[in-house]
Formats: C-alpha cells, sequence, structure tokens
C-alpha cells in the first residue's frame, strides 16, 4: 500500500521534531559539562556542507544546484530562518528555559502567522480566531510563571525570562522556514540543506568565539579524544538528519499542518527528556500553559475556512473583477501564507460547469394565451 506525500511529510516533520529535541538535549549536557557546543555544532556544519556538496556532484553535477531564479531568496531564507530556529531554541535551552517549554512556545507561529492569513483575505476576525489568540497569550503567561521566576531572583528571573523570549524567536523563525521551504518548490532537499549548514555553521562559531558566550572550554577535547569523537559523531548525525528531514517534510505538506506536527512533538517529547534525564518536573501552572498553546493550535486549524466554490455566473460585474484581481495576486509572499496557515486551497473555475441561477416560482409570469386555439 502506498503513503501519500503528505502523510511522508507528516511523518518526516514528526522524525524531525524527535531530532530537534535530542538536539537540546545534547547542548544541555555539553553546557553542564563544560564542553565548547557552539564549535563543535559549528565544526558539524561545516563538514555536513563539504560532503553534502560532494555527493551532489558526483551524483548529478552542477545540475544537483538547478532551481528557478525567483526562488533562490527562499533558498537563502530557508537556510536563514532555519539556522535561527535551531541557534535561538539552543540558546533559550542554554538560558534555562524546559525543553518542553521550549517546543510549546514555538506554536506562536501558527496563530501569528493565521492572524496575518486572515488580515490579507480582508475577512473580519471569527470567534475561533480571537479564541485562539486567548489561549496562547494566556499559555505564554502560564508557562513563562512570573510568580515563581521573581521569586527565584533577579538574575535567575531575568535569565528564565531571556530563554522564554528566545523560545517565543524561534517559533516565528519555524513558522517562516516551513514557508520558506515550500516556496523553494524546485530545489532539492540537500541543497536546501546545504543553505541552512552554511549559515549555521558562521552563526555557531560566532557565538563560539564570542567572550559573553560561555561555551566551554577547548581543552575538554584534547583530554577526552575519544569521547570527544564520540560526541562529535553524535551531532554530526543528528544535526544532517534533523535538516534533511525538517526540508523533506515541509515541501510534502502545508505549513500548518507541519508547525502543528513540530510543535506538539517538541512539546511531548521535551518535556518528557526534562522529566526522566534532567529531573525538572513541571509545575501545573506550566503544564496548563503548554496545554493551552497547544490547545491555540488546534484552534486556529478548526479556523481554517472550507474550500470555496466561486461561481462567476451569479457574481456582479464588480465582484468578478475583484475576484480576477485576487487570483492575480496569489503569488505574493502574504497571499501564500494565507493560503497555508488561514485557509485550504481554493478550487480554481478550470473544469467547473457554470450552473444556471435557478429561478424563484413566484417570479415566473403566469402563461398568456394569444390567438385562437386550433382544433
Amino acid at each position: 500500500m502506498s503513503i501519500s506525500a503528505e502523510v511522508q511529510g507528516i511523518l518526516a516533520v514528526f522524525a524531525c521534531g524527535l531530532f530537534f529535541t535530542l538536539n537540546l538535549m545534547l547542548c544541555k549536557l555539553l553546557q553542564g559539562w563544560d564542553w565548547p557546543y557552539f564549535f563543535l555544532a559549528g565544526l558539524c556544519s561545516l563538514l555536513i556542507v563539504l560532503g553534502l556538496n560532494a555527493l551532489m556532484i558526483t551524483q548529478q553535477g552542477m545540475a544537483a544546484y538547478d532551481c528557478q531564479r525567483k526562488e533562490l531568496k527562499w533558498v537563502f531564507l530557508r537556510g536563514f530562518f532555519g539556522s535561527g530556529n535551531n541557534v535561538l531554541g539552543v540558546c533559550a535551552a542554554l538560558s534555562g528555559a524546559p525543553m518542553g517549554s521550549i517546543g510549546a512556545l514555538s506554536s506562536v507561529n501558527t496563530v501569528v502567522a493565521a492572524l496575518l492569513g486572515r488580515a490579507v483575505l480582508g475577512e473580519p476576525l471569527g470567534k475561533l480566531h480571537v479564541l485562539a489568540v486567548l489561549f496562547s497569550v494566556a499559555g505564554a503567561v502560564l508557562i513563562s510563571d512570573p510568580v515563581a521566576t521573581v521569586s527565584a531572583g533577579a538574575s535567575s528571573g531575568a535569565a528564565a525570562y531571556l530563554g522564554y523570549a528566545l523560545a517565543l524567536l524561534a517559533g516565528i523563525s519555524l513558522g517562516f522556514m516551513f514557508i520558506s521551504t515550500r516556496k523553494s518548490a524546485s530545489a532539492s532537499s540537500m541543497l536546501l540543506t546545504t543553505s541552512a549548514m552554511v549559515q549555521r555553521w558562521v552563526i555557531c562559531w560566532i557565538l563560539a568565539f564570542v567572550p559573553s558566550v560561555r561555551d566551554g572550554h577547548f581543552q575538554m577535547l584534547a583530554d577526552s579524544p575519544a569521547l570527544a569523537l564520540l560526541i562529535f559523531i553524535s551531532l554530526l548525525f543528528v544535526l544532517l538528519v534533523c535538516n534533511l528531514l525538517s526540508s523533506a517534510g515541509s515541501k510534502l505538506c502545508p505549513a500548518a499542518i507541519s508547525a502543528t506536527v513540530m510543535t506538539a512533538t517538541n512539546m511531548s517529547t521535551g518535556y518528557l527528556v526534562d522529566v526522566l534525564l534532567f529531573h525538572k518536573i513541571p509545575n501545573l501552572w506550566t503544564i496548563c500553559g503548554a496545554l493551552m498553546m497547544l490547545l491555540a493550535v488546534v484552534t486556529v486549524a478548526l479556523a481554517r475556512l472550507p474550500p470555496r466554490s466561486v461561481q462567476t455566473a451569479q457574481m456582479p460585474a464588480d465582484q468578478t473583477t475583484r475576484s480576477t484581481h485576487s487570483r492575480a495576486s496569489q503569488q505574493s509572499l502574504v497571499s501564500f501564507i494565507a493560503s497555508e496557515f488561514a485557509e485550504r486551497q481554493v478550487s480554481t473555475l478550470s473544469g467547473q460547469a457554470i450552473r444556471q441561477r435557478a429561478v424563484p416560482p413566484a417570479s415566473v409570469p403566469a402563461a398568456m394565451q394569444l390567438g385562437a386555439v386550433s382544433a
């Protein structure tokens, strides 16, 4: 039995969420062991770029880099937002934000994109959209737990708030990453991964050599070379598989579905790792906040418009003109976000039979007899 492309995309995004949690787990472990995570992640990214490009040239030559000219900027933005999502998520974890909360707060991208799409469609916000915003705001407040954060002290509270803020920015980057990937339809998954890894290599090494960023000591690599090699291979595998699955999965299913699956996976696996590995049990407020964030994502999914069939035969001339302009603007970025997050794809007019509008019986004139009736 063959699996549809959309189901394959959902499975790929689900597996990507698992590897994203593994990456956060490795960064927290390396920080606790005083190992240089950003240096190792940058080195892994560099080797992945060299290996992927060698494989691409060997298999396809320069044709592996072919894509439409108009999609070059989206290939770059896929790498920019993808590396931004990863680095911001790692910085949020290193700042003390729980991994499950990072996954929950990343769901804000779905709500923001859906509101933007509704605004572009020119339609008023429905009750479900307002409810999703309320769920999202309340969930973010409960996850941050202001009472506990303030009682923890000024320095710890500032670090915790910084971690939550970085998690929100990582979520927004995640949404734009899915959009950029969907807009890069002609580019291969390897090319998209190369774009992400090149930019991650640069960002990670910049952070590794910034004095204000705590990134461990390089002496640890020389003191335990065998352990350093094992950690390096593990991190290399996690980063490579996570980016390949992200590029492949988000090309096969709509951005709203990708973001929803990624959020649910990161949130559940993140809290599981927090409890089992780091013995950090979330309190009741955090759990309620995470459930509200997930409920906001589900509410946005329920609020998506059903497919609409446009009948040109029963549209006035001014509405037909507006419909033509609307279809012409579907290639713009914001209209694309609207179709990905705020509504389902609208069926086209081609191939549809135009039915004649029925006339009410009361408006039909009575039959009149003219002339004589022949025998």
